[in-house]
C-alpha cells in the first residue's frame, strides 16, 4: 500500500489564534526529519508563513479562477510529499467555498490525496460559527481541533469542537511563557534548525522549556499521522461488502 499525500489545512476564523505556529509546527515536523514538504501561505494581509519559511513557502492566492487552479491542481497531486496551507482568517469562508465548489474533497481522494482540516478553536462565537460553517460546507472532511492554551481552556470548548473522522483527536498546544514566545515570533525562527542543534541565540533560561514545547507537541503531530496511516490501512484490509442476493 502506498503512502496517501496528506493536505493539512489549517485554518480558522479568527486572527491571532496561532494558525500560522501551527503551520510552522506542521511544516517544520516534516523537515527536521529530513522528509520532502511542501507550504503555501493563503494570507494576503501577513504573510507571515513565507516569512518564517523564506525561499520555502509558496505565497498563493485564491481571488481567482487562475489563482485557484495554480493553488489547487499542486494539492491534488499523488507525490507522497505532505502539503501544509496556512488559510488567513479573511479567507475563512471563500476557501471553504471554493472547496465546496470545485470538489476538491471527492476530488483529492481518488487521487489518494487526503485534506486533513485543522481547526484552531476558540472560546468565542465567532468561533463556534466558523466550525459549524466548516461542516455544513465539507461533512465528510476529516476535522482535526487544535486548542491552543494561549486563546482558551481544553476543558471549556472541547465539547463545542469535537474531532471528525475514525483518525481525527484533538492537538493541545501548551501555552509558551511571554518569553519563549518572543522568541520563536522573531523571524525566522526554525523549529527544524532548532531540533537540529543549529544555534538560534535561545537564552540558556529558556531551553528546558522549548525543548518540552517541541518534544510535546511534534509528538502529537506525529501520532496524527499514525492514526492517518492506519486508518487507511484499516480501510484497505477490510472485505470488500457481499454483492446482494
Amino acid at each position: 500500500m502506498s503512502r496517501p499525500t496528506h493536505v493539512y489545512v489549517v485554518l480558522s476564523p479568527r486572527p491571532r489564534v496561532g494558525k500560522t505556529l501551527m503551520a510552522r509546527v506542521f511544516t517544520e515536523f516534516y523537515r527536521s526529519e529530513g522528509r520532502p514538504v511542501a507550504a503555501y501561505d493563503l494570507d494576503p494581509a501577513e504573510g507571515t508563513l513565507s516569512e518564517f519559511l523564506p525561499g520555502f513557502a509558496i505565497a498563493s492566492q485564491i481571488a481567482d479562477t487562475r489563482g485557484q487552479m495554480a493553488l489547487f491542481d499542486r494539492l491534488i497531486v499523488d507525490d507522497e510529499k505532505p502539503k501544509v496551507l496556512d488559510v488567513g482568517s479573511g479567507l475563512f469562508s471563500h476557501f471553504l467555498k471554493v472547496m465546496t465548489e470545485i470538489d476538491f474533497v471527492p476530488e483529492a481522494r481518488l487521487r489518494s490525496v487526503e485534506p486533513i482540516i485543522m481547526f484552531i478553536t476558540g472560546p468565542d462565537r465567532r468561533a463556534a460559527e466558523g466550525y459549524a460553517e466548516l461542516v455544513r460546507r465539507l461533512p465528510d472532511v476529516t476535522v482535526v481541533p487544535i486548542f491552543n492554551e494561549a486563546v482558551g481552556r481544553f476543558a471549556e470548548m472541547r465539547d463545542a469542537f469535537p474531532a471528525r473522522g475514525s483518525s481525527a483527536q484533538p492537538i493541545r498546544v501548551p501555552q509558551l511563557s511571554p518569553s519563549l514566545r518572543l522568541v520563536i515570533d522573531t523571524r525566522p525562527f526554525s523549529f527544524s534548525a532548532y531540533r537540529r542543534g543549529i544555534s538560534l541565540d535561545v537564552p540558556p533560561i529558556l531551553e528546558k522549556e522549548l525543548a518540552a514545547w517541541v518534544k510535546r507537541v511534534f509528538l502529537q503531530v506525529r501520532e496524527l499521522e499514525l492514526r492517518l496511516l492506519l486508518g487507511r490501512l484499516s480501510l484497505s484490509l477490510a472485505p470488500a461488502p457481499k454483492p446482494p442476493n
